[in-house]
């Protein structure tokens, strides 16, 4: 039986198992097999199942006329980058414009369009290094960050914008964003020419905190290692790998499939961090911002007394070590009261407030640190006046005043964020808050002490 007698339909079918490639080369088998690998529902099929397309468009998010017609530009675009790597650096920007189309619109406005590979190019040109094939297509696709553009709106006044985010413990502000093209020329010239770096090294700056301070990332473009800079970074030129080295492959053959840099490896677990909980958006204040401090278990810790509930988990802060004889960590603490109250031996009471803070502070599995104090020291991620500090729950005063938080049932947690040195990249944090139910200046109960449950201080595998 020939392939004459076979229907359309089955033909159809043999056609989708044989993909785009094979489709096209029998196309010219005769009008009949052109009509059939012409069809609009075949080639939506290979760019939903290539591209996660559901409608023709092209790498900028233009519209075009047809689904072959959108299949054929994409591989034109990209035709001197693996296939597989091409799909693959897609799906990890898609993850991510998916979580800040819904939680974050004014971070996925400052995304650049798509670099052109003149552009790559030049700056390739310009500051004497081969960019990593992965970073290459990244930049492809968005040019990093544009946090001065018109594309921005007004709601964007009251964000910080950084792709990647950051923390806050007293004043030290860090928020983490994605150079384009031009910033990474022009930090790069400013930057990396005053690092002691041996002579032929080919580290570019790829991302840094907007705020006033110094936190950098840098790409090597020979190996295609992601570094932060740390507080030694321009005395001695100190950094931090920011993904396992072992995760890392060939990074400048366009003949292996299976790539993968620091870079495109960073991206893809931040993308996987949003979507599973463990970071997320915090408004506070007015100002939203994407906190990376862990939000779920096991590095965010969770206990609840008589219905205190406390949250606590931590953050390494590399621009501030020195390896030769410090870390350190920030932690973040949030304490809520559920909408029924405290709830002790029974007795329900509309409000209690914090009185004494007692830590317990390991670096390894040895007490460093135990401290027993009144109130909580550090920084609230909250805006609100500090005016009446008895009867707000939302400030803790800069520069290491102490506040006696009020929990009120129902209301936001508190949160405030202070840190720690260590002598140890590994460590944890336990301890207890005492409150009073009622308030100090009006007990209505005795003192109870809600635990604080242990939550570790640790180098993470992946720094950001």
């Amino acid at each position: 039986m020939g392939l004459d007698s076979v229907g359309d339909l089955a033909l159809n079918i043999i056609l989708t198992k044989l993909g785009p490639k094979e489709t096209a080369k029998v196309s010219s088998v005769s009008k009949r097999f052109k009509d059939l690998a012409s069809e609009e529902s075949l080639w939506s099929l290979f760019c939903l199942r290539d591209l996660d397309l559901s409608a023709p468009l092209d790498h900028h998010g233009n519209p075009l006329p047809s689904f072959k017609a959108t299949y054929k530009l994409w591989r034109e675009a990209f035709c001197m980058y693996p296939w597989s790597l091409v799909k693959r650096v897609k799906s990890c920007w898609d993850r991510l414009n998916s979580w800040f189309t819904t939680n974050f619109p004014e971070v996925k406005a400052t995304l650049g369009r798509g670099a052109s590979e003149g552009e790559i190019q030049e700056l390739e040109r310009i500051l004497k290094v081969k960019l990593p094939l992965p970073t290459r297509l990244l930049y492809r696709f968005h040019d990093g960050q544009n946090l001065t553009g018109e594309n921005l709106n007004t709601d964007a006044a009251d964000c910080l914008l950084g792709l990647i985010g950051g923390y806050c413990f007293y004043d030290h502000l860090v928020n983490v964003y994605l150079l384009p093209l031009h910033e990474v020329i022009l930090e790069t010239r400013e930057i990396v020419r005053h690092l002691d770096l041996p002579n032929g090294s080919q580290f570019i700056v790829v991302a840094a905190s907007s705020s006033y301070i110094g936190k950098f990332f840098f790409l090597n473009c020979s190996d295609g290692q992601l570094y932060v800079g740390t507080q030694n970074l321009l005395t001695i030129g100190e950094m931090i790998p920011c993904v396992p080295q072992t995760l890392i492959s060939p990074v400048h053959d366009f003949n292996i499939d299976q790539q993968q840099d620091a870079m495109l490896l960073w991206l893809e677990e931040h993308g996987h961090r949003l979507h599973n909980g463990m970071i997320k958006l915090r408004d506070e204040g007015n100002i939203k911002s994407i906190s990376l401090f862990p939000e779920e278990s096991p590095l965010c810790s969770t206990a609840v007394t008589n219905g205190v509930k406390v949250r606590a988990s931590a953050i390494f802060v590399p621009e501030a070590v020195d390896l030769s004889r410090k870390y350190l960590f920030a932690y973040s603490i949030r304490m809520s009261l559920p909408p029924e109250g405290c709830i002790i031996n029974g007795m329900r009471f509309s409000s209690c407030q914090l009185h004494l803070r007692h830590w317990v502070i390991r670096a390894d599995d040895t007490v460093v640190s135990n401290v027993n104090s009144e109130a909580v020291i550090g920084k609230t991620a909250s805006g609100e006046s500090a005016h009446d500090l008895t009867e707000s729950n939302g400030f803790c005063a800069e520069h290491g005043l102490a506040i006696f938080p009020l929990l009120l049932p129902g209301e936001k947690e508190f949160v405030y964020e202070s840190c720690t040195p260590l002598r140890s990249p590994t460590g944890s944090v336990e301890g207890s808050f005492t409150f009073v139910p009622g308030r100090l200046t009006d007990p209505q109960g005795r003192p109870f002490e809600a635990e604080v449950a242990r939550f570790p201080l640790q180098l993470p595998d992946y720094i950001f």
